[in-house]
């Protein structure tokens, strides 16, 4: 009987391995977040940003708030960078 030898453990799925999705944020955090402050978003621009969020993190259950998925985003890319070893 084949199993998923998790024992029970549940299964925490991201996408921060995943080169297309960490791309993805890249391109939302430089062309929405980096030259914007918090309260210049606009409504399209915080839409792209909780989709980055959601495209990294899709098990996530809630919504998070704007900052917390913007530091979430750049963590993720962040330790995509540091575990392939790219600038």
């Amino acid at each position: 009987m084949a199993g998923c030898n998790c024992k029970g453990k549940k299964q925490i799925m991201n996408n921060l391995n995943s080169p297309d999705h960490i791309q993805y944020a890249k391109d939302v955090y430089d062309r929405v977040i980096v030259p914007n402050t918090t309260h210049e978003f606009s409504n399209v621009d915080r839409v792209e940003i909780i989709g980055a969020y959601s495209t990294l993190y899709p098990a996530s259950s809630s919504v998070p708030s704007i900052d917390d998925a913007i530091s979430k985003i750049k963590e993720g890319i962040e330790l995509f960078n540091v575990k392939y070893n790219r600038k």
